[in-house]
């Protein structure tokens, strides 16, 4: 699967849009599978804000 992660706070440029391994369901849990996202403000101030 594809996700757009980041190592350190800072401007848009530092996501990065990678391949990751697809999630394992557990007992107990469910998978969902999402056909799309969108990154929210709130996705935008926490990522600035985020602390390493």
């Amino acid at each position: 699967m594809k996700a757009a992660v980041y190592d350190n706070p800072g401007v848009p440029a530092v996501l990065e849009y990678v391949d990751m391994p697809d999630p394992a369901c557990g007992p107990g849990d469910v998978l969902i599978a999402v056909e799309a996202i969108s990154i929210e403000g709130g996705d935008l101030i926490n990522r600035r804000s985020t602390k390493q």
